[in-house]
């Protein structure tokens, strides 16, 4: 292709196996006539979420300036980690089971509505966070990263919030763990130091993940931070019925739990606990996670994605264990170095 050509063309990378797959040849051959109907010219790949990550990242290579993700959650998140950081914009076509994702961005769910929202080429620039272990590797994630206990319950909580509460009892007998107190470090942007007895760490990008578990109400993709949710105190059974009630509600726990906000954490936790990212495993131990910001270039209809959320502006450490006060506190130090 030709430079001329490029901005022509869309990479679409669609999952045959998300959604009702008995719709995803017909949905597909729609999708690509409307995407044609709106003056593009479109490189179809078929792809499971092992492999949108990497045919993304060489789309990106080879060019295109638009890259097309069709499927669920899992999908955007394969192809958003192959985008992060390049120039490329991402356009959205929801075709999965619950579209989360697509839905909090404001994607249309009518695919002629879709595709046209991407010719419109309204683009907002959004965050991604990034874990690194020891080693330097590094996993992208859009929604969020959690050690410990979090990971073993993620497939059912996801459960719990599509109605399936029948599942905690199953799932509390399911769960294990060597140490009922796990000692976790964390340190916050390179500054501040806590040492707490914890099952588990989350760090949030958004509000939410899976259908509405919102473990982080005031998260927000555009203001350069990560919540830190941590659970101190909390037992198996607690922490899972936690999970269960936050679903559409945002609950506290009761003061019990600690939130902060901060642009880096380093976690190191003894005994080594299980990392995860995006529902994805990430091995054990010391991580690093950070944020990225304006790191991923998204076409959507609404001029803020995050309208949910209030924005949080130039916050880096916010604990909540007094929130209304010290939220209060913030906003007077902030007045105060402006005027």
């Amino acid at each position: 292709m030709s430079k001329k050509d490029k901005s022509m063309w869309v990479k679409l990378i669609a999952n045959p196996e998300a959604g009702k797959v008995s719709d995803a040849p017909e949905n597909l051959k729609r999708a690509t006539s409307y995407l044609k109907e709106n003056g593009f010219k479109v490189d179809v790949a078929l792809a499971r979420k092992a492999k949108a990550t990497s045919i993304a990242r060489q789309a990106v290579k080879k060019g295109y300036k638009i890259v097309v993700a069709m499927g669920g959650d899992g999908t955007l998140e394969a192809v958003m980690r192959g985008m992060l950081g390049s120039k490329a914009s991402l356009g959205i076509i929801m075709a999965g089971t619950e579209n989360n994702i697509a839905r909090r961005l404001g994607i249309p769910a009518d695919l002629e509505e879709a595709c046209a929202s991407i010719a419109s080429d309204n683009t907002c620039k959004l965050e991604m966070g990034q874990v690194t272990n020891r080693k330097g590797k590094k996993i992208a994630f859009f929604e969020m990263a959690a050690i410990g206990l979090s990971t073993a319950i993620y497939a059912d909580a996801k459960k719990i919030t599509n109605g399936k509460s029948a599942n905690i009892r199953d799932a509390i007998a399911n769960l294990a763990h060597p140490n009922p107190k796990p000692k976790v470090s964390l340190t916050l942007n390179d500054e501040s130091k806590i040492a707490v007895e914890t099952m588990a760490v989350v760090v949030s990008n958004t509000p939410a993940f899976g259908k509405n578990l919102r473990l982080a109400p005031d998260a927000s993709l555009e203001d350069g931070l990560l919540d830190v949710s941590i659970y101190p105190d909390f037992s198996k059974n607690e922490l899972l019925n936690y999970y269960a009630a936050v679903t559409g509600e945002g609950y506290s726990g009761g003061g019990k739990v600690q939130h902060y906000q901060v642009r880096k954490l380093k976690v190191k936790t003894s005994p080594r606990l299980d990392v995860m990212a995006d529902g994805m495993a990430f091995g054990k131990g010391t991580v690093t996670i950070k944020v990225r910001p304006g790191a991923l270039r998204v076409i959507t209809t609404m001029k803020s994605p995050n309208l949910e959320s209030p924005q949080k502006g130039d916050a880096e450490l916010l604990p909540e264990s007094d929130s209304a006060t010290v939220k209060e506190n913030h906003r007077a130090e902030r007045l105060a170095s402006s005027g």
